[in-house]
């Protein structure tokens, strides 16, 4: 008898599949807890824990208790976090080749943004596979818009503003500054400060930031043409991964797929609701022609070199690859 739970134990230690005590698997979120998009992680858990009958216990830590995306992303690393909601901050921790799906201008409606994900992001699952990850979901969550103090048509005008950008976007941050704008690097919770104190007048985000944050009382121009999807996705470690049982992992994974639809639906009545509620507020929503529309295009279109190439976050592979399936596309429309 002995014998036989000890050649049971090594296979466990071996193959890492849970034993029938189970597998807690810990998932670090900054949605805030009682969010709708934080119900819909913890209708997750319910799934996973009915398919896999008791076995996976999925456990959420909500509003950053985890830390920031970088914080989680070495957590999982080092075996402290097993999974981990992110943006495309995030993501670009683990891949930097990600960026290509927010390259502004590259996808420039929803229809792309659908076949971007469905289509192209998988050509990214084996990277991230070789650097110990699982992408179990990648998800939409709107457009980000500038946000200005002064109304901005086109480059020129973006050009004479000051404009905030996240610290943890040090690859945007080279962009804008190569192109010409006058970028001022700040913290998320520093912007509304900035703004208040003149050191920024110009920000760029989802309507619901500018809401959320109040941003938009102080910026209150919005441009509204489509500057780069609000991307991001549900990663696990592979370690993690593998002491699931094979059997279970489509119907997990279908489960996550479930509750990425729910994340968009959730996210679209929230931007929706952000600008009524803004509107109502003194926002002041631009209209932008089709003629000025084109020359960011084409600005950003001749700026990529500088994310894209040898050394640069996207490999000119990917990008090349990203972009003819979306001229294909585009041409089959």
């Amino acid at each position: 008898m002995k014998k036989k739970i000890h050649i049971l134990l090594l296979v466990f230690a071996v193959t890492g599949i849970l034993p029938l005590s189970g597998l807690t698997i810990k998932m670090g979120s900054l949605f805030p807890e009682g969010t709708e998009w934080d119900r819909t992680l913890k209708r997750i858990a319910q799934d996973w824990k009915e398919i896999t009958d008791g076995r996976v216990v999925l456990k959420i830590y909500p509003g950053g208790i985890a830390g920031t995306e970088e914080d989680m992303v070495r957590k999982m690393r080092i075996g402290q976090l097993d999974a981990a909601v992110m943006t495309i901050v995030g993501m670009n921790k683990i891949v930097s080749d990600s960026l290509v799906f927010s390259l502004p201008f590259l996808i420039r409606n929803d229809d792309e943004l659908d076949f971007a994900l469905s289509e192209l992001t998988p050509m990214l699952d084996d990277d991230f596979n070789e650097k110990g990850f699982v992408p179990l979901l990648w998800s939409k969550s709107g457009w980000i818009n500038f946000f200005s103090s002064q109304k901005v048509y086109v480059p020129d005008d973006l050009r004479k503003t000051k404009m905030g950008v996240d610290t943890g976007e040090q690859g945007m941050i080279e962009a804008f500054k190569a192109l010409k704008f006058n970028v001022i690097p700040l913290s998320m919770n520093d912007t509304l400060m900035g703004l208040q104190s003149g050191m920024i007048d110009t920000v760029y985000t989802a309507p619901m930031g500018a809401a959320a944050y109040q941003w938009f009382a102080l910026a209150p121009y919005r441009n509204p043409m489509e500057f780069m999807p609000v991307i991001g996705g549900i990663v696990i470690s592979e370690r993690t991964w593998r002491k699931i049982p094979p059997k279970y992992h489509e119907q997990m994974m279908e489960a996550v797929r479930e509750a990425g639809e729910a994340f968009y639906l959730e996210s679209e009545k929230i931007n929706r609701d952000a600008l009524d509620v803004m509107r109502k507020n003194g926002l002041v929503e631009l209209d932008i022609s089709d003629s000025q529309l084109g020359l960011w295009h084409d600005l950003f279109k001749d700026g990529y070199w500088m994310i894209v190439g040898e050394g640069k976050p996207v490999s000119q592979d990917v990008f090349d690859q990203v972009q003819a399936r979306l001229n294909q596309y585009r041409a089959g429309q």
